[in-house]
């Protein structure tokens, strides 16, 4: 089998990352690579299996993720979904026997099984703190099963769904965007976009995502951006938002991404091979609360 091969893309997260600290970028992104082989050096299968933690708060949210996902894809299969309360049941459990195993820190031995940040560095989280972060869960669930939007998507026509949590992607000038869509349906001439979250704030910039949703809904559909509607869904406030896009806005937001990957570009000593500059080119983030959050400290502040 020969090798994969590192290609360049960009995404809204890989953005976030640059700006939150260079040296995170390179873990991300370059230093895991190939931390998958066998014969792999230390380090690097180190950076690959700490790449794969998530706090919490990110588990929690993929939890609520993959309920939603998987009862949607049953609604289009013409399957019955569960009752809620199974639902949530079956969950919980779920994350019972996953802490269980990132406690006994199985993820170094897998990497794909769940691990998380609060177990490798091993941080003081009190039982409430967990028992927080289930109960959001619980509430997310039973707010999106009790939802209009629900009710709505299960009378949908089979012939209007789109997608559904599929890792999608375009193209601006020659480079690949990435993109998750958690659910896209078509009613008329126009294309509704659902996207769930999970925390509790309400404040984040949602600009970059709505561009970028609408830059593919014109390439993969057809669409103009003023037949696009964003609905975002705080499954934690219950509480619904419509967004649409406008051609000017699409300039903006086209403007900002090229210069992103500008940004990242120069990190990059081979530009047509994705080759980076080497690690200690990309500068360390001094900011306490970010370090402290950060999944690479074991090699990066050893």
């Amino acid at each position: 089998m020969s090798e994969l091969k590192n290609e360049f893309s960009w995404s809204k997260t890989r953005d976030e990352v640059l700006k939150t600290c260079p040296r995170q970028y390179w873990f991300a992104y370059y230093g895991y690579w190939n931390g998958w082989l066998e014969n792999a050096p230390e380090r690097t299968r180190q950076i690959y299996v700490l790449k794969s933690l998530k706090n919490r708060q990110m588990w929690a949210g993929e939890k609520v993720h993959e309920c939603i996902q998987r009862s949607l894809y049953n609604i289009r299969r013409g399957i019955k979904v569960l009752p809620v309360d199974q639902i949530v049941t079956i969950t919980l459990d779920q994350m019972r026997a996953e802490f269980r195993s990132s406690k006994s820190k199985n993820y170094r031995k897998n990497p794909k099984s769940c691990g998380l940040l609060e177990h490798e560095y091993e941080l003081e989280v009190s039982d409430e703190e967990w028992k927080e972060a289930a109960g959001n869960v619980e509430t997310c669930l039973r707010n999106f099963y009790a939802s209009d939007i629900y009710d709505g998507l299960k009378s949908h026509l089979k012939d209007g769904w789109l997608e559904v949590e599929e890792f999608s992607s375009f193209y601006l000038e020659g480079i690949k965007i990435n993109l998750v869509i958690d659910c896209a349906i078509k009613e008329g001439k126009g294309v509704y976009i659902y996207d769930w979250k999970t925390g509790k704030s309400l404040s984040e910039d949602l600009s970059i995502q709505l561009g970028c949703y609408a830059l593919y809904a014109m390439e993969k559909w057809n669409i103009p951006p003023e037949s696009l509607n964003v609905i975002e869904y705080n499954l934690s406030f219950d509480k619904s938002n419509w967004f649409s896009v406008s051609q000017e806005e699409m300039k903006g937001i086209k403007g900002y991404i090229n210069g992103s990957i500008k940004d990242m570009q120069s990190l990059l000593s081979d530009v047509s091979n994705n080759i980076p500059m080497e690690e200690d080119r990309f500068s360390k983030i001094e900011d306490e609360h970010i370090i402290s959050r950060c999944n690479y400290k074991k090699v990066c502040r050893p």
